[in-house]
């Protein structure tokens, strides 16, 4: 339990480094776009898109394997997993349209799995977006996190779009959860605090007795 608070209170004095890693996965994308060699194209531009969701994907596993200490629940992980698998199928996607049209300029239009690997993504697209959207209203319900917060991750599971960046909405969840003061644990303290049973007048009169 000590090591457990440790490692909480060395996350949270850390946590203005910690929003920065918001920035790991497009900086990922913008990397591999700037080394992709020539000729550019739409090729360069799904690769890096690729690589974008590929990094999401492991900031996002990182993030969670560190709250799960909090215990997330069973309806938070299968949104979770739900966002995770369209995450897959968008990055497999984006690769195979890569691969399809590998180093042609402009967009061919054309390629052995261009189109599958376009309706891939696709399918991707809407389950990333339906497990974000998930995701926040669970949380906001269960009060992990506060309502307004809940309401903005909601938005944020729209725009950006998931095929420009995915599940953004829940990395700023996560984040919070590590990086404040409150946590995922104060909402969900408070909830219950709300529904403890009232004391009962016998105790309440005989302390007054003793006093």
């Amino acid at each position: 339990m000590a090591t457990s608070v440790v490692d909480e209170e060395r996350v949270r004095q850390g946590s203005p480094w910690l929003w920065m890693v918001i920035a790991v996965p497009p900086l990922a994308a913008l990397l591999t776009t700037l080394l992709a060699p020539d000729p550019s194209g739409h090729w360069s531009e799904h690769l890096g898109s690729a690589v974008l969701k590929d990094a999401q994907l492991a900031l996002l596993v990182v993030l969670v394997w560190m709250l799960g200490r909090r215990t997330l629940g069973p309806l938070l992980l299968l949104a979770f997993a739900l966002t995770a698998v369209g995450i897959v199928f968008e990055a497999m996607g984006d690769h195979q349209v890569a691969q399809s049209i590998w180093r042609k300029p402009g967009d061919p239009g054309f390629g052995s799995g261009y189109e599958l690997g376009h309706d891939r993504a696709a399918l991707g697209d809407v389950l990333v977006l339906a497990g974000g959207a998930l995701f926040a209203v669970i949380a906001g319900v269960t009060r992990r996190v506060p309502p307004w917060l809940a309401v903005a991750a909601v938005v944020l599971a729209i725009i950006p779009p998931p095929f420009l960046w995915p599940a953004f909405g829940i990395v700023i969840l996560l984040l919070y959860g590590l990086a404040t003061e409150a946590g995922w644990d104060a909402g969900r303290s408070v909830h219950q605090a709300g529904h403890r049973p009232p004391a009962q007048p016998g105790l309440s009169h005989s302390g007054d007795a003793r006093r």
